[in-house]
């Protein structure tokens, strides 16, 4: 199996993307902090969302289709 330049730009630039959101979405919240029970359950569903983005991407990239179009 051959691993492309391109593939490998892509992947580096969805995670770069990915980790910029989630610390955005944690500095937004530690700026604004609402409620306790909800800021806890808002930081529980960006790292959710951000790991089932991460498998689905690294599966695409291993060539195991996950069924997520996450990249064209």
């Amino acid at each position: 199996m051959a691993i492309s330049i391109a593939g490998v730009f892509t992947l580096i630039v969805i995670l770069l993307a990915l980790c910029l959101f989630c610390w955005l979405a944690f500095y937004i919240l530690s700026q604004f902090p609402p409620p306790e029970p909800l800021g806890r359950l808002i930081r529980v569903v960006i790292v959710v969302i951000a790991v089932l983005i991460l498998i689905a991407v690294l599966l695409n990239f291993g060539g195991i289709g996950s069924g997520i179009r996450v990249t064209s």
